[in-house]
């Protein structure tokens, strides 16, 4: 294995160059029960392949990129062990996953929203601990076993890392653009089978092949397989008495592979103005390649890979909603949202047919106080900044601002 040394003012350590990947210590039973596996590491292989190629990466960036994609790798293999060793000895049929999934663009208040609908004590969203430590699954209610398991996270490589290569100030920059809560978004179960939009924004400008596969919507029902068998995973230990909740824009790339696994999933689609995302998307971009990638003196090689992530989102989610008349599917606007958080939710509680107690609107009230817009951070954006005018956006997206602002374009 290939390695490099680099000393800081903080500690000396050993950065990483390249990718290892094993399946000596994946079971027999799991490759029976789990034959999409192959897929997953055929996924990670690519990964590797193409970015390690990518002379714009920092030393750091190697690094960083190199051990988080063996760390995810390794916490799919133990799930899946973990789940072909529980199935084996369990004869009763799994618990029903019932979904709720939120999946707006990016920069639309997903995040929020979801925290929000996180505050039910009814439903259950995937706790960060969860998906950064899986095994064994533990219960919310199970308080020790939930304070091992952050003690764990706090003295694992990844922490280690950001205290010995020195990249607080990144993580708090991150945070600015993307504030982190216990409840995450379940796209870092998808970390475990190899996907991730950083991984097409490291990629070298001239690649074809992990570009290509990374906007083809066609293979990615093995990530949702995956998917559903961890949550079958948690749902054996701590089954929601109401329903799960999802989200991630990332989502909105193959909503179809998800909608197979989880048939009749009901839908929050959150939109706001374009000539706010944008902007926010591209300076969130920016912010998450900043360590990984040499600097570029205009940014260009980003900002084009940002466009383009967005506009596939945005085709993917015109063509979903106009053949997709049968899903149910609830539209909030992001202006609504923030001025009216609580009346937003009992509109779709409302819609969805689910219960809204008084327990989980108390909770709400609490974490609204609690987290007060900007309490991590907050960065500037503006199309000027990016070169982008305003009118020429308007003319680029008049098909998905027709579906969803018309009335507002209308005003």
């Amino acid at each position: 294995m290939t390695k490099e040394n680099i000393n800081n003012a903080t500690a000396s350590i050993v950065l990483r160059t390249d990718v290892i990947l094993s399946d000596d210590d994946f079971t027999e039973e799991a490759k029976v029960r789990f034959n999409y596996f192959s897929e997953i590491m055929n996924n990670c292989r690519l990964a590797a392949r193409c970015i390690l190629k990518n002379e714009r990466l920092t030393p750091i960036g190697r690094h960083l990129f190199c051990t988080r994609l063996e760390q995810n790798f390794d916490k799919c293999k133990r799930v899946l062990n973990y789940e072909a060793n529980r199935l084996k000895n369990q004869s009763a049929p799994p618990i029903p996953i019932r979904p709720l999934l939120v999946c707006g663009l990016p920069r639309t208040g997903t995040t929020f929203l979801y925290n929000l609908l996180a505050c039910d004590p009814a439903c259950r969203a995937p706790l960060i601990l969860d998906m950064l430590v899986p095994v064994p699954p533990i219960a919310r209610s199970d308080i020790a076993a939930q304070m091992q398991r952050n003690a764990t996270v706090r003295a694992s490589a990844t922490t280690a890392d950001i205290k010995n290569l020195d990249i607080s100030d990144y993580e708090r920059e991150f945070n600015a653009s993307h504030p982190r809560h216990p409840h995450d978004e379940d796209v870092f179960l998808l970390l475990h089978t190899g996907f991730s939009v950083l991984h097409f924004m490291l990629t070298p400008q001239d690649d074809t092949e992990l570009t290509t596969w990374f906007f083809d919507d066609t293979n990615k029902d093995f990530m949702y397989e995956y998917h559903k068998t961890f949550l079958q995973m948690l749902n054996s230990v701590d089954a929601p008495q109401s329903h799960w909740l999802f989200k991630s824009p990332l989502h909105n790339y193959y909503l179809d592979a998800f909608l197979r696994c989880y048939p009749s999933m009901p839908i929050i689609m959150t939109h706001r103005r374009l000539d706010q995302v944008i902007p926010s998307w591209i300076r969130l971009c920016l912010t998450m390649t900043s360590i990984y990638l040499k600097a570029d003196n205009d940014n260009t090689v980003v900002m084009n890979k940002a466009m383009q992530t967005l506009d596939v989102m945005i085709d993917r989610l015109i063509k979903f909603r106009r053949s997709h008349n049968d899903t149910k599917v609830l539209d909030i606007l992001y202006d609504d949202l923030t001025a009216q958080p609580i009346e937003t939710v009992h509109r779709i509680y409302d819609y969805f047919g689910l219960t809204l107690s008084e327990q989980f609107e108390s909770a709400m009230r609490n974490w609204l106080q609690e987290n007060p817009q900007g309490k991590q951070g907050r960065n500037s954006y503006s199309l000027e900044e990016f070169g982008l005018p305003s009118n020429a956006i308007e003319q680029r997206y008049k098909e998905y601002n027709n579906m969803f602002f018309k009335a507002s374009f209308d005003d």
